[in-house]
């Protein structure tokens, strides 16, 4: 699992072979992910779509600030400077923004063993803060405007489902990796079945939305994102975990994916996960109510546009069928390997001593076992 800290020999502990090339093909998805977007944004200016335009880079440029304001003056800040004016973040802030800090984050974590932490983040910030946005944005130009009929927006289609899917997958692996980086040891197994979940419920969530805003243009695309937010704030000022001034910002990505770890305690979500999928399938049910009501009333559509909505529809429903389906078993996973908010960072003092408390695992390998007998509680010298 996630292992950044130094055993009592000193030596830091060595990365997993399959953690070295979730990384890989993590910073590969990244790299695919961002740079579709960034082509969407130049088709919907060669096609005049402002609107579109508008709101695909909105998004691109909010999530690339948020995450290198984060690196340069939040986590990654250098703390206990008093002579620090700012002027030693702005470096860091610009090559985070250019899209650089990833990369040096994955060189060391590929090639030193580094400490993962930053390059767990930065994918978190661009899974939740672009990805997600981006494709239900994509998924709606492709209902109302890319539908097929002509070669131009065939290819434009063509574009727009093959950044979505890049979406869905940076997504998955994206909250998946910060599944990950919370547990002091996980497996491969069940950090790709968290990935396989949440990519189906960001598919299953934009492609609903997206059916939906296209059935009751223009408003219903708004009304949607704001009712559903006022519905998160609701339940998180309900919950009273976090304060309602956090809560007012964590509930813009809930909108369209539960951001919080599946191992984390009921208490300590924002937002607890049976609340939140309850909701998910209330909200999905109206919207598909919604959705038969309106194919019915307008059942002479074209038929380009028909084959565009129905490509949406199956999607959603297949999505729907596959996180119900996957969300069982990693739920009952994730019981099993239930852990606290507050021991989840490895720079906390206790972090280590938790790593080998019998009461974070219902299971343990034989390794921590020998480990905790070579390391007892007593204080007792052995004998000379």
């Amino acid at each position: 699992g996630f292992q950044p800290c130094l055993m009592d020999t000193g030596a830091p502990v060595p990365m997993p072979n399959w953690e070295r090339h979730l990384v890989i093909v993590t910073l590969a998805v990244h790299v695919m992910d961002v740079g579709l977007d960034l082509c969407v944004a130049v088709l919907f200016v060669a096609h005049a779509q402002w609107i579109f335009f508008l709101g695909a880079a909105g998004v691109i440029f909010w999530a690339w600030l948020v995450s290198s304001l984060y690196i340069s003056f939040g986590g990654g800040a250098p703390a206990g400077d008093i002579d620090n004016d700012g002027m030693a973040e702005r470096p860091s802030f610009l090559l985070n923004f250019a899209q650089v800090q990833i990369f040096a984050e994955a060189y060391r974590c590929i090639f030193y063993n580094g400490d993962t932490d930053y390059f767990h983040t930065l994918r978190l910030m661009e899974a939740i803060l672009e990805s997600a946005p981006n494709s239900l944005v994509q998924l709606y130009a492709l209902v109302i405007w890319a539908v097929p009929g002509g070669i131009l927006l065939e290819n434009a289609a063509s574009l727009l489902r093959l950044s979505v899917f890049c979406s869905f997958v940076s997504v998955g692996l994206g909250l998946a990796m910060w599944e990950q980086k919370v547990q002091f040891r996980t497996s491969s197994g069940y950090v790709a079945a968290v990935a396989i979940m949440r990519a189906f419920e960001i598919a299953a969530r934009s492609a609903t939305l997206a059916v939906f805003s296209g059935l009751t243009h223009p408003y219903g695309f708004f009304w949607s994102l704001a009712a559903d937010y006022c519905i998160m704030l609701f339940l998180i000022v309900r919950h009273q975990s976090v304060q309602f001034t956090y809560g007012l910002c964590v509930a813009l990505p809930l909108v369209l994916v539960s951001v919080e770890p599946l191992v984390w305690r009921r208490e300590d979500h924002a937002v607890p996960k049976d609340s939140y999928y309850l909701v998910r399938v209330a909200e999905f049910v109206v919207m598909w109510t919604v959705i038969i009501h309106k194919q019915v009333a307008t059942a002479e559509q074209e038929e380009a546009s028909e084959t565009s909505v129905l490509g949406c529809e199956a999607l959603a429903l297949f999505s729907m069928l596959g996180l119900f389906v996957t969300l069982p078993f990693v739920w009952r996973i994730a019981r099993q390997h239930e852990l606290c908010r507050d021991v989840a960072d490895w720079s906390e003092e206790g972090a280590k001593e938790a790593m080998n408390d019998d009461a974070l695992y219902s299971e343990s390998d034989g390794s921590s076992g020998e480990f905790d007998r070579g390391h007892g509680d007593n204080d007792e010298l052995p004998p000379e």
